[in-house]
């Protein structure tokens, strides 16, 4: 048997540390939250307090600067526990934008917060109403006032908006795409917010700014350059929503397996059928496969390599597993599989969010296999 290495003891370490913290924050806490609309203060202060949002921090500002294998497994582990790891995810891994690009100035003064979990660091206000997810058609603006900047944008399908103290904000200079940071205790009344209803809890808004003046200080990068600077980030995002997606699916192979092994029917065991066996079966292997990509994606980043291709497979590849993992427990489950009480319907509600592929799918056609780009 191979011998341990430091990361793989690391990471086990994680692991346990994730499994004790989510004693006291079960599936019925995340019933309750889902159930109530609420912000899970209590479940992010506790990671907070354990150092994991200064994941991708430096020390010197306050971080343990411990990487994407670790931040994957915690965002996993808290998910395969039955919670939900969206507000950790965004807190850990939105920040190093300002990390990469922020000015000295900014760092010193927020990244401290962040990292400790005092101030909230969960969003970026980039889609739009009618442009989508085509940041190169926006429409919300970056005006030049003297040495200051005059925001108009309006922004749709935000996340934690209402529960964030820090946002990034993407608008369009007279030079590009621009990116600002927004702290919105000093935001005052330009900054309206709408809560959206969606399926799945993320605390989703519409974001009005109406000429919200900022000094050249808030800006991060540089003018023109909003959107790379944002896309430096996308692979680690990519690879912490497969570990989401996989965390979901093996809460819900654990708790299945679980079910076919103890539920009879007819005086025998459901499991013992092959309507429920080969479901579970397709989706176990599934997940595996979608494991070996997530873990490859990190061996690429830890090489300082292009992982740009294989993140999206990652990301594509775990959704996918995780929604047909989600039908095959809803398979096992029967109708209690819609029941609040057992939790398959709140990770198939969560699990929604993660099947949206279509952008990654054209990334991948363009990197990976060199097809023609539309235009």
């Amino acid at each position: 048997m191979a011998a341990e290495t430091p990361v793989d003891s690391a990471l086990d370490e994680v692991r346990r540390a994730v499994a004790t913290a989510m004693q006291q924050f079960g599936p019925d806490y995340w019933r309750e939250q889902d159930a109530n609309k609420t912000f899970p203060t209590e479940f992010f202060d506790t990671i907070g307090e354990a150092g994991y949002f200064g994941t991708f921090i430096p020390e010197v500002y306050g971080g343990v600067d411990a990487g994407a294998r670790v931040a994957s497994v915690l965002v996993e582990e808290i998910n395969r526990a039955g919670g939900d790891a969206s507000s950790v995810n965004a807190q850990m891994a939105i920040c190093r934008t300002l990390v990469l690009h922020g000015t000295e100035e900014q760092k010193q003064r927020y990244l401290p917060g962040v990292a400790s979990g005092e101030i909230r660091f969960l969003t970026v206000a980039a889609t739009e109403p009618d442009s989508g997810a085509n940041m190169n058609e926006l429409v919300s603006t970056a005006r030049r006032d003297g040495d200051a900047w005059v925001l108009n944008a309006s922004k749709v399908l935000i996340s934690f908006a209402a529960h964030t103290r820090l946002m990034i904000l993407l608008a369009r200079a007279e030079e590009g795409t621009t990116l600002f940071l927004l702290d919105l205790e000093e935001a005052g009344d330009s900054v309206e917010m709408h809560p959206i209803d969606m399926v799945a809890h993320r605390m989703t808004s519409s974001l009005f700014i109406d000429e919200l003046r900022v000094s050249d200080s808030a800006r991060i990068g540089p003018v023109g350059e909003g959107l790379p600077c944002l896309m430096k980030g996308f692979v680690i995002r990519r690879v912490l929503a497969a570990a989401e997606a996989i965390g979901n699916a093996r809460f819900l192979l654990d708790r299945s397996i679980d079910y076919a092994k103890t539920r009879k029917t007819f005086d025998e065991l459901i499991g013992v059928n092959q309507g429920i066996q080969y479901p579970l079966v397709q989706a176990y292997m599934k997940v595996e496969a979608a494991d070996l990509m997530r873990w490859d994606v990190l061996r690429l980043v830890d090489a300082g390599r292009d992982a740009v291709p294989r993140s999206a497979m990652a990301k594509v590849l775990a959704s996918e597993a995780a929604w047909e993992t989600t039908r095959a427990a809803l398979t096992t489950f029967g109708g209690w599989g819609l029941a609040s009480e057992y939790h398959v319907e709140r990770k198939l509600r969560e699990g929604t969010v993660y099947v949206f592929n279509n952008l990654l799918m054209n990334l991948i056609g363009d990197r990976a296999l060199g097809l023609p780009k539309k235009g």
